[in-house]
């Protein structure tokens, strides 16, 4: 039904925009330990102070990952219920169309990748480079920023399927009524045009 397809535009527009927010979110928490240490409120400058400038940015910047981290897997755990919610929207509208629920299906499949493949291996490797001797050591960093390469990949696909299957929503009419409907119609009413 129309409803069916409307409900599904709506649910999509909240998947879509969850995952532009934690986008943003994830590149605010990576600028927050220099914001925290450029400008340090007293009882803080005093706490870096005594850890030391150099120890406190790898504290803080390990906190920032962590919630990073913990973030993107409550969101991740979030887009499951989500986008089952909009596929089923899909399966029950009229007509029933192939590609809008091809579509969505891909946006599954990567969100499965993303949960099965990457999102473990960044929680196994993001902590080992939070701290020396993982930062410093060539292998370690580059099995995490190739990681991080596929991530940002993944939720690029994402996104731009996303985009299309709104798009696909968005400008899909509903089919007109047939001209035999309409003749019959206008004859029911007597030809109420040419009066």
């Amino acid at each position: 039904s129309v409803h069916s397809r409307r409900i599904a535009t709506f649910l999509l527009g909240v998947w879509i925009g969850g995952c532009v927010l934690m986008g943003f979110i994830e590149i605010q928490n990576l600028r927050s330990p220099g914001l925290v240490l450029e400008a340090p409120i007293p009882p803080a400058a005093k706490m870096i102070q005594t850890l030391g400038p150099d120890q406190a940015r790898l504290l803080l910047r390990h906190l920032a990952a962590q919630q990073s981290r913990h973030d993107s897997y409550v969101w991740v755990m979030w887009q499951f219920p989500l986008s089952v919610a909009v596929f089923l929207c899909l399966l029950l509208a009229k007509p029933r169309r192939i590609l809008p629920m091809l579509l969505c299906a891909l946006m599954v499949g990567l969100l499965l990748f993303r949960h099965m493949i990457i999102t473990p291996e960044l929680a196994y490797r993001g902590p080992e480079t939070d701290f020396p001797p993982g930062n410093a050591a060539l292998g370690p960093m580059a099995r995490l920023w190739a990681m991080q390469q596929v991530y940002a990949g993944v939720e690029i696909a994402k996104l731009l399927l996303g985009g299309a299957l709104a798009a696909y929503l968005f400008f899909l009419r509903v089919p007109r009524r047939s001209r035999k409907e309409v003749d019959t119609i206008d004859h029911t009413h007597h030809g109420h045009v040419n009066r």
